[in-house]
This record gives C-alpha cells, sequence and structure tokens, in this order.
C-alpha cells in the first residue's frame, strides 16, 4: 500500500500540469446544545468538511479526491443528544487517480468508497477499463478500513471485481466482493439497475446478496415510477433489508440496530424487515402539490407487522407572497408502539441571497405493550414540541452562511419514572466555501 502510494506521488510530482480543474468545498459547522435538566448537560461540536475534486494535474489525467469530515468534541462528553458518538476523524474517500495511461486502463490509488460495486471500502489499489458502448469494467484489492474508526487496519482485506453500463436510457452495475479476516469473511455479489423503457416510466433495482454459507439476499430495493399524466405521478417499492453475513461477530456492533445490541449476545440473529410502499403525488393549480404514501412492513424476528401513513400538501406561493408552505401528518403503528406527527415547513426568500426557514413538530409516540415487563422496562412513552428556524445566506455563488436554532420540549417523559419534563435548546451554525 506505501509503495503504491509513493510511486503514485513520484508520477504525479516528475509531470507537468496540464489544463488542470479543480472543484470543491471546505465547510465549518459548530453546534451547541444545553438543556434545563438537573444535570444542565451541555455538548458543543465543531466539525470541519473538506471536499476536493481535482483534475488534468498531469499529463497522464492525473486526479486527486478527497471526501472528510473532521470532529472537534470541545467538552469531550463523547455523545449526542440521543445516542453516542466519538470524537473521530473521518476520511471516507483519499485518492489519487491516473487516466487511461495504459490503452483504457485507469488506476485510483488511496481510500475509496467504490459505490459501483455496493459500497465496497478499501485502502488500496483500483484498476478500470473504459471500453466501447457505455461500458467499464475495474477490478480492485488491499486493506478495508476499521469501520468504527475509519483508521487504516490490517485486519481486514478486501478484493472484488464489478462492471457498469450507461446508454440508451439504461444504467447499470454488476459486482462481487470478498473480505477476509483469518480467512474469508464475507462474500456478497451486488447489482444495481435503472432502466426508462418507455417515456415517464422508471423502473429500478438495488440488490445485495450474501453468499458466505447459506446464500441469501440482505437487501433489496425495487421501484416502480410512473406519470400517466404530467401533473400526476404512481410509485410503488418493494424492500427487503437484514444483517449482513461475516463470520467475525464483532462487526455486527457497526451494522445492526442499537435496540438490537440487548438480544444479540454472541448469536447471529436472522434478523430481515420486508417492506412495500405506495406513493402518489399530484400536482394542481401550478402551484399546489399533494402527496400521500402507505407502508406496511414486518419483523422476522417476533412476526410483528407495522405500518405509516403520509399525506401532505405544499404551496409553493402562500397568499401569493412567494412564501413555501408545507404541512404534513405521518401516522405509525411501528411493531410495538403508536406514534403520529404534525409538522410544518415554511420558507421565504428575503432576497439579495437572503431565505428564512421557520419549522415546528408536535409528536405523540408511546409503546403498546407498557403493561408486560418488557414493556415497563422499555417504555418510551413520552410527547415533544419542536420548534425551530433558519436563516440562510448566500452572499456570493461561492460563500453559504447559515444559523438555526431548534428548540425541544419533551414531557411524559415515562422512561425517566418522572413527570418533569426536559427542554432543549440547540443553535448551529455553518460558513461553506464552494470552489
Amino acid at each position: 500500500m506505501r509503495a503504491l502510494l509513493i510511486l503514485s506521488i513520484l508520477l504525479f510530482v516528475s509531470s507537468a500540469p496540464a489544463d488542470p480543474s479543480a472543484e470543491g468545498r471546505i465547510a465549518l459547522r459548530t453546534l451547541y446544545s444545553v438543556d434545563d435538566s438537573p444535570l444542565d448537560k451541555q455538548v458543543v461540536f465543531g466539525f470541519l468538511d473538506v471536499d476536493l475534486r481535482a483534475q488534468q494535474l498531469s499529463p497522464l489525467g492525473t486526479g486527486l479526491m478527497i471526501d472528510s469530515t473532521f470532529l472537534y468534541d470541545a467538552n469531550e462528553l463523547n455523545e449526542r443528544r440521543f445516542g453516542e458518538t466519538e470524537s473521530i476523524q473521518r476520511v471516507r474517500q483519499a485518492f489519487i487517480s491516473h487516466e487511461k495511461i495504459i490503452g483504457p486502463l485507469s488506476f485510483n490509488i488511496g481510500r475509496r468508497l467504490i459505490t459501483e460495486a455496493g459500497n465496497a471500502w478499501l485502502d488500496g489499489l483500483e484498476v478500470t477499463a473504459t471500453l466501447d458502448q457505455g461500458l467499464k469494467v475495474g477490478i480492485y484489492g488491499g486493506l478495508r478500513p476499521n469501520p468504527a474508526y475509519f483508521s487504516p487496519s490490517t485486519d481486514y482485506q478486501t478484493t472484488g471485481m464489478y462492471g457498469t453500463y450507461r446508454r440508451d436510457g439504461l444504467n447499470a452495475d454488476l459486482g462481487y466482493n470478498l473480505i477476509f479476516a483469518d480467512g474469508l469473511d464475507r462474500q456478497y455479489a451486488y447489482s444495481r439497475l435503472h432502466y426508462r423503457p418507455i417515456e415517464r416510466l422508471y423502473l429500478s433495482t438495488y440488490l445485495v446478496a450474501d453468499l458466505l454459507d447459506d446464500p441469501e439476499i440482505t437487501t433489496f430495493l425495487g421501484t416502480v415510477d410512473y406519470t400517466p399524466v404530467q401533473p400526476l405521478n404512481l410509485s410503488v417499492s418493494v424492500s427487503r433489508y437484514s444483517i449482513e453475513r461475516y463470520r467475525n461477530e464483532k462487526i455486527y456492533r457497526n451494522i445492526i440496530e442499537p435496540n438490537q445490541a440487548l438480544i444479540l449476545g454472541d448469536e447471529v440473529i436472522n434478523l430481515v424487515y420486508n417492506r412495500i410502499r405506495f406513493n402518489v403525488s399530484y400536482r394542481f393549480w401550478r402551484r399546489y402539490y399533494h402527496y400521500q404514501s402507505v407502508e406496511y412492513k414486518i419483523r422476522s424476528q417476533d412476526d410483528l407487522e407495522g405500518w405509516v401513513y403520509t399525506i401532505g400538501v405544499r404551496d409553493r406561493d402562500f397568499l401569493q407572497l412567494g412564501t413555501l408552505v408545507d404541512l404534513r401528518a405521518i401516522f405509525k403503528n411501528n411493531y410495538q408502539s403508536d406514534s403520529w406527527l404534525i409538522a410544518l415547513d415554511i420558507e421565504q426568500e428575503l432576497g439579495r441571497g437572503l431565505a428564512l426557514n421557520l419549522r415546528s413538530t408536535l409528536f405523540d409516540g408511546r409503546t403498546i405493550d407498557r403493561f408486560t415487563e418488557r414493556g415497563r422496562t422499555f417504555d418510551e412513552a413520552q410527547k415533544i414540541y419542536l420548534i425551530g428556524s433558519s436563516l440562510f445566506w448566500r452572499p456570493e455563488k461561492s460563500h453559504h452562511l447559515s444559523a438555526a436554532y431548534d428548540g425541544v420540549y419533551e414531557t411524559e417523559l415515562q422512561d425517566r419514572r418522572n413527570e418533569e419534563g426536559i427542554f432543549i435548546h440547540t443553535f448551529m451554525s455553518r460558513y461553506g466555501w464552494y470552489f
């Protein structure tokens, strides 16, 4: 790996630039949150996002890609309001590319997240060949980064291959991936398809099949999207999700849902979610947009069923003031809990790159088996009231600034075993330079 990086850098330095170009962003974000609980807990975070894509840095077609987020935890609490986090530096991608050095062959060296192969992640070498008729093939190999800390690791190795096709309304990917850790740890195939057979009709699929031990489809998403007439859109999607199959069970801590950690133990559970969703939207009188969706889902762990119903309307020119207003309601029967929420969003352009957003949400949810021992232990019944506002300013095309406030008031906190409410105040700011 180190030798490959050194070789790539030498090729980069020894070549004169050839019409270089670069684009990207540097964004600085801050977050301050405090509540009025007896603990008076304060959270202060700072984030620095650095994204860069440079091309044609040398006659070899050298490019550079960086996608990273750096986090600073000022008071080292290592937690968020709802869950935990760690002060880690996340470099998702950082690689040097050389385009078509030998015929159609191109090389990527470094940290790469290969979406064409089903989000295969490696620190190593990727070789691609761009062929005629929209066909591209690739092969890769190297180390697999630590998924919890985003750091290089020699514990896992990965290799695989993929092919892509882009032409005439057809967009398709097909990949095969292997992950090693003291032997073969995971083996999976990936495919993605987006196809337009006729005007206004789109078909898409996304599939991951784990082939280790007992082959199984661990992820599937299929969607049919049709617009029979211009104002009306209809779509239906089906999906399946289950835990990826690894031999080494330590990796499950990074992919299972938090509420499953208590019952996972030392065994790999066969947790599968199946879902179907129907969506309809209709535009009328030019400024109004109405949407509804119904979702049905089932969980294999306990054969519980759930459903979600969403209804909303959007007005792009409320009272002919140029104000965008979106009002929606969501009703859930979510396995072992019932909830509903009503949300209102208002956006107004103030001129000269200045925009204001106002939002409010009312949420009510409670478990439905609260009179059982398990229900009393994990009861999370509560009401939540949210009010917030954001101010966006774009003085120039390359400079974006924003400031936001969210106030969350929670009542009926049964899991706290008291009737006291809690008010959480969160202030956020952001500056982004786009180049």
